[in-house]
């Protein structure tokens, strides 16, 4: 199966917070071209967003959930059918959970979350940040706990390649050392402005594209998502996503 390209709403949060907001900014979405997006930070109703999206003629192909939401897989799985979608993940670990420790902790219980949803045909998976690369005075990485704890068949991962890089690994050798157990990735770039770490549009940034796009083809991706957290000083999100996309689409991305 070829890689999909979309735009997770994560990035235009502030503007789907109503319905006519978010039937504002798809509009905008489907103008650049972007007709598969990620229901992240959208305090909509289901059905909705499903709807805002038929009428853009747009595809929910991932979403995210706080850990609070995922106590009740019941009602995450409805919420996916509503979307179409069969695919979630962990946005964020929280806190409580950022040691070895905690991580040991976490992994049992996202197991049992993979596992509720894959009754009901869904995946779930788990984006990371760059936290999970803290050693945390120990011999190896947060993150590594977590993958040796977890089932590669109920829990995949979300790999933000930006993430990846700013904890300091390369984002293709990730890619491919997790071939098939990363059904979606993060597309991000950042550069440095003012000395300080900024997310910018894919493409505009210091990540190696020409790497990372083909191990997303020959790795088994499935869905690609453009996230930029914040906007780049002086430009719109909303230019920002053109910009990502016009890029991806150079990338061969579409």
């Amino acid at each position: 199966m070829s890689t999909q390209v979309g735009v997770t709403l994560y990035n235009l949060r502030e503007y789907c917070k109503t319905e006519d907001g978010l039937r504002r900014s798809l509009e905008l979405l489907r103008r650049c071209g972007c007709v598969n997006v990620q229901v992240s930070g959208v305090p909509l109703e289901p059905a909705v967003v499903r709807k805002a999206l038929d009428e853009f003629g747009m595809r929910c192909r991932a979403t995210h959930e706080g850990y609070d939401n995922l106590a009740d897989p019941v009602a995450v799985c409805d919420k996916l059918d509503t979307l179409d979608c069969d695919f979630t993940a962990l946005g964020s670990a929280p806190e409580i959970y950022r040691s070895h420790l905690g991580m040991l902790e976490l992994s049992r219980r996202l197991n049992g979350i993979g596992g509720k949803l894959a009754e009901r045909g869904k995946m779930f998976g788990y984006h990371n940040h760059h936290f999970e690369f803290d050693r945390k005075g120990g011999e190896k990485i947060l993150f590594a706990t977590l993958l040796e704890h977890t089932d590669p068949e109920l829990v995949k991962l979300e790999l933000d390649v930006a993430w990846l890089a700013r904890g300091g690994s390369n984002p293709t050798s990730w890619l491919r050392r997790f071939a098939g157990r990363t059904p979606v990735v993060h597309l991000k770039d950042f550069t440095i402005v003012n000395g300080e770490p900024t997310f910018c549009e894919i493409g505009e940034g210091n990540l190696n594209w020409h790497e990372i796009i083909p191990a997303c083809f020959e790795t088994g991706v499935k869905f690609a998502v453009i996230e930029q957290d914040t906007p780049f000083p002086g430009r719109s999100i909303f230019d920002s996503m053109a910009i990502s996309l016009r890029n991806a689409a150079a990338l061969d991305l579409k």
